[in-house]
């Protein structure tokens, strides 16, 4: 058998490439938009991707689905479940999968079975291994119905339809699992950072046995109660998630190799094109970004959760000019963008900020201060200060700085009416990375009083000062 797992890291991404080497053909599930590195996987093998198996429409990232087909010139066969209806059933499957259907590779046989609860549609693809066993399966991949420590959750199509999905995720969980040997080995979709769960592990497989044992979400309570549980504690969905399930749903537009973004922008044209609409997306280091930006820029420090945060606070109807500190990561920029929707990125700054600020244009900053220095301001000036706590719920009821204002960075920009702007603003997060973000949003607001707090609650801690 041949069998490959792709982690991309932010996105918490799992994906697969599994055939029979006798054959040469294997088949790639749940890929993600960026596609080079299944064919890269299959290439040294010698292998040939002529399936590509969906286990249903992702709320999280745009599927790879189409752009694979489109690689292999429109021979590879996309397979995707009909079974949540005609508005959960993709326009460009050319296998409409019903439960008990299966695509079969040499030695290899792959069979649908329907787990309908994180999304109607779901299902999961059973692995059989005919040198191994012809009516046992070995494997499984689980999607987002099943993960390493917790179940996908049912409550990312609003509350008439979680209900629903609730409920048949529970008779997913306790009445069509059980069937599956505890020796099943199972491939979930997402790991640890993923928000299609609260309680991923970091593992990128395990068995049916051990999550019985163990997984708290497979222990057995009345439907009601194990719902109420599950429901407990769930961080909030970005915005972008309905994004992702509309143009999933509706199939994807195809890049092939003429990715967005690829002009390099002088000063002057960067300056001239900005001016007309669109939003300055600075992806340099916070640091850089507090002492020289562009006014009105967005800052989101580019790192593996790029992605993420792009899909909390970066609007899909602008176009998206890029700031970058090192111009040989701005593929990298791209690729990120790309895999949640944002395909309408104009260029990027050629020579970056020195560039801008050689061309003598207007540039703004983002006072940054230590925690020492805001912890000294707070004993001083106790009143005249906002901290704003920008981490999410449970960060916040871990410990937090007393008279500080939590808002989600995230919901910041819905939440902006209810920050006084006519005090000075301490943005505090876990480290500084969020607080850039969360500044920069401020300063786009209008507010002009505002400072990221470097180290944010990791340095405030470190240095043994007070928390709630």
């Amino acid at each position: 058998m041949f069998f490959r797992q792709r982690f991309i890291p932010g996105l918490a991404i799992y994906s697969y490439l599994i055939g029979d080497e006798k054959t040469r053909e294997c088949a790639v599930i749940d890929p993600a938009r960026d596609i080079d590195a299944y064919f890269q996987m299959a290439h040294e093998e010698g292998m040939q991707i002529n399936h590509i198996l969906e286990t249903h429409v992702h709320a999280d990232y745009v599927s790879g689905s189409v752009e694979v087909k489109h690689r292999t010139g429109g021979k590879a066969q996309i397979h995707a479940s009909g079974m949540g209806g005609k508005e959960w059933t993709p326009p460009y499957a050319d296998h409409v999968v019903k439960d008990g259907d299966e695509v079969v590779m040499g030695s290899i046989r792959i069979k649908a079975m329907h787990t309908p609860g994180h999304t109607p549609e779901h299902l999961v693809w059973l692995v059989f291994d005919h040198t191994r066993s012809q009516d046992t399966p070995w494997m499984m991949f689980s999607g987002d119905f099943l993960f390493v420590g917790d179940v996908g959750r049912p409550d990312l199509l609003g509350e008439e339809a979680r209900k629903q999905l609730a409920s048949q995720l529970y008779q997913s969980v306790f009445k069509t699992m059980p069937a599956l040997a505890d020796f099943t080995e199972f491939y979930p979709g997402h790991g640890a950072g993923s928000l299609c769960g609260k309680a991923l592990g970091t593992r990128g497989s395990s068995t049916l046995g051990f999550e019985r044992r163990f997984n708290d979400a497979l222990k057995t309570s009345t439907e009601q109660a194990w719902i109420n549980q599950l429901l407990e504690g769930m961080p909030t969905a970005p915005p972008y998630f309905l994004k992702m399930k509309a143009v999933n749903a509706a199939g994807p537009q195809v890049l092939g190799h003429e990715w967005p973004g690829q002009r390099r922008l002088s000063a002057k044209q960067f300056q001239m094109q900005t001016s007309k609409g669109g939003l300055v997306l600075d992806l340099r280091s916070k640091e850089a970004f507090a002492a020289a930006h562009i006014p009105n820029a967005l800052s989101i420090p580019l790192a593996s959760n790029v992605s993420s945060w792009a899909g909390w606070v970066v609007p899909y109807d602008q176009p998206l000019y890029l700031v970058m500190e090192d111009m040989n990561k701005v593929q990298e920029a791209i690729t990120h963008l790309i895999r949640i929707g944002f395909d309408n990125i104009q260029g990027t700054l050629d020579g970056g900020m020195e560039a801008w600020e050689n061309a003598g244009l207007p540039v703004a900053t983002l006072s940054v201060q230590s925690v020492h220095d805001l912890h000294r301001q707070l004993k001083s000036k106790a009143g005249e200060l906002t901290v704003l706590d920008v981490r999410t719920p449970r960060e916040w009821q871990s410990g937090h700085i007393e008279g500080a204002q939590h808002i989600h960075a995230g919901l910041l920009q819905k939440n902006i009416n209810s920050i006084n702007r006519k005090k000075p603003v301490a943005v505090v997060c876990g480290t500084g990375y969020r607080g850039s973000i969360a500044g920069s949003i401020l300063l786009r607001e209008g507010l002009t009083n505002v400072t990221n707090v470097l180290g944010g609650m990791t340095a405030w801690k470190a240095a043994e000062l007070p928390v709630v």
